[in-house]
């Protein structure tokens, strides 16, 4: 049995496309590829082309470039290199050993730059991404650089990370004045049949001296750890009403520039329906050396007290004058939950709502996410799946609901996935299993998931992932012993305290009403009803259920093929709901730039 993790195609309706990876001040590169040209590799050298072989390893005497540029599909075209799509279709260099033309000799290949003159430049740093497993037979990484021809120097050498792009800074000072400076990336398939590598968003900029950067504004810390029990600091994207605890928020913040910056201060306010709380203030951080990076929580003391997106809002200040106060700034949101269909059946989530690949494939295992609960009374209803490409129909599944022990507590009715289910996925819908107890929790953390039951004809299960997950917070037990692994990315699985109803009669379904066109979309989206029926009004919403765009937004409702204009509207995968007299059509939208 080998499990898949699949990325996903350009033409699936569940991909988001929301890039994790976002360059401050990206016009200060003077020297950038982001590999999405007609000729991306001008300039650069690709090394001696390499030597198909057999899957025995002999050598076949043909031989064929070791770098080639592509997207997630055709990476994973044979299944074994799974770089996550993120953004949707985006494309990079990569040397492929595990899809045509290669199984290849790729045991030492290097993607080296033109010569870049740095006369003049100081401060000089590497901002680039980088997709690297180390799977199978796969050698070492690793970023060398030149001032001299022919002589290399190491820069880093690569962690390799399961099922995620890395985001990588890094110092090179050293080269600054450099009339003839170049940088390479080198892999090894390590003498055997390996998985791949890939670089992306290669950027050189000048830093400042001093240059507070601040991001990723959250409730909840993305690095708190799983352990410390007994109140609420993992991060949430969605969160009933009656579980917010009084409120951490959390940021990160980074020393961007090339001195030291002193008594680093942050602040955050936080707004919710027309309210706005705080500020409140984080202790002082004495001193962030240059490049450093922290995750900063603040615990508010604030508690929400009635469903809504809250925004919340940092900045963040230094001892000495920033350079660039422009990325001082980083705001978020989080969607408090209530009960019914607009308070999203009351539902706890902590995926990012920005699916990107899947994980899943053939045999038996459950895929969890820890969720801590802080109240006593509510009840588990159950559990909302958003399954992905690659699910067959006739696979056998239950929600399960355990303890912090991984201890069962209740269970869905097993169930085989039906028609009715699949158009659901098809729609990019999430499917709902009840279970069976509906049991009361009391204040503990508990993990929610889906179980792939084994059965005589092989189905496979995929689950739609989004967001980082830290150790022991999204988890998968495999095969008949229950073996632990941790999960790099968070299932889109979710706890909801209300059922959720068994169709999605209440808010539309999804059949063949309504069309959108073009979809994917860019720039505007028309919607049509069978028939022509007149649309009397429209919601756009994200896959968190949060209203993006309504009727009045763009005014031509009324009409029988009204259209959305969607300029601001970041990619990713979105929810068309169209009220008219035959009732309301909901239909699903990928958006694209």
């Amino acid at each position: 049995m080998r499990i898949s993790v699949t990325a996903l195609a350009l033409s699936a309706t569940w991909m988001m496309a929301t890039s994790a990876f976002a360059q401050p001040r990206a016009d200060a590169c003077f020297f950038a590829n982001d590999f999405e040209g007609d000729d991306a590799f001008n300039g650069w050298d690709l090394g001696p082309q390499v030597e198909r072989r057999t899957p025995e390893g002999e050598g076949l005497g043909e031989f064929v470039s070791a770098w080639t540029v592509g997207n997630a599909g055709d990476a994973n075209a044979e299944g074994y290199f799974a770089v996550t799509d993120s953004p949707i279709g985006n494309r990079f260099a990569m040397a492929n050993d595990a899809a045509a033309p290669c199984n290849c000799d790729m045991g030492d290949v290097a993607l080296t730059s033109p010569s870049i003159d740095l006369t003049g430049r100081t401060g000089v740093a590497l901002e680039c991404r980088v997709f690297h497993e180390g799977l199978f037979a796969s050698g070492p990484a690793v970023i060398e650089y030149s001032t001299v021809a022919g002589e290399w120097m190491d820069l880093d050498t690569l962690e390799a990370v399961a099922g995620q792009w890395q985001h990588l800074r890094l110092d090179l000072s050293g080269a600054d004045g450099a009339a003839d400076f170049r940088i390479r990336f080198r892999w090894s398939d390590g003498g055997a049949w390996a998985g791949g590598f890939a670089v992306d968003d290669i950027c050189l900029r000048e830093r400042l001296m001093h240059d507070l950067v601040v991001s990723h504004a959250q409730v909840g810390a993305q690095r708190a750890s799983v352990y410390e029990t007994g109140d609420q600091r993992l991060y949430y994207s969605q969160l009933p009403i009656s579980q917010a605890a009084p409120v951490t928020v959390a940021a990160m913040v980074r020393n961007g520039g090339t001195a030291s910056l002193h008594q680093v201060q942050l602040s955050a306010g936080i707004t919710l329906n027309g309210n706005t709380y705080g500020p409140f203030t984080a202790e002082p951080i004495a001193e962030l050396m240059a490049g450093e990076e922290r995750e900063v929580s603040i615990a508010t003391g604030w508690q929400p007290d009635a469903p809504g997106i809250a925004e919340i809002n940092f900045v963040g200040g230094a001892e000495e004058q920033d350079d660039a106060p422009e990325d001082d700034m980083a705001s978020g949101n989080v969607r408090f939950t209530g009960p019914g269909w607009d308070g999203g059946y009351r539902v706890m989530a902590c995926d990012n709502g920005s699916p990107t690949a899947s994980f899943g494939g053939t045999g038996s295992r459950i895929i969890l996410n820890r969720m801590e609960v802080v109240n006593s009374g509510d009840q588990a209803a159950g559990v909302s799946v958003t399954y992905g490409s690659g699910t067959e129909l006739g696979a056998l599944v239950r929600a399960v609901l355990m303890d912090a022990n991984f201890n069962t507590v209740d269970t869905s009715a097993r169930r085989t996935l039906e028609e009715a289910d699949m158009d659901m996925i098809q729609n990019g819908l999430p499917v709902f299993e009840a279970f069976t107890n509906t049991p009361v929790l009391v204040p503990g953390d508990y993990h929610v998931g889906i179980q792939q039951l084994a059965q005589e004809e092989v189905r496979a299960v995929q689950v739609l992932v989004g967001g980082e997950a830290t150790p022991n917070r999204s988890v998968v037990l495999e095969g008949a012993t229950f073996i632990l692994s941790d999960l790099a990315t968070t299932p889109l699985i979710r706890l909801h305290l209300e059922a959720v109803p068994v169709t999605v009669m209440e808010h539309g379904s999804p059949g063949v009403g309504l069309r959108l066109y073009p979809n994917p979309a860019s720039d505007v989206v028309r919607m049509a009803l069978a028939d022509d029926a007149i649309v009397n009004s429209w919601s756009l919403l994200d896959l968190a259920g949060r209203t993006i765009r309504a009727d009045g937004s763009v005014p031509r409702s009324g009409t029988s093929a009204p259209e959305v204009d969607l300029a601001g509207v970041p990619s990713g995968v979105y929810q068309v709901l169209v009220r008219s007299r035959k009732g309301v059509q909901v239909a699903t939208l990928v958006i694209v730039r």
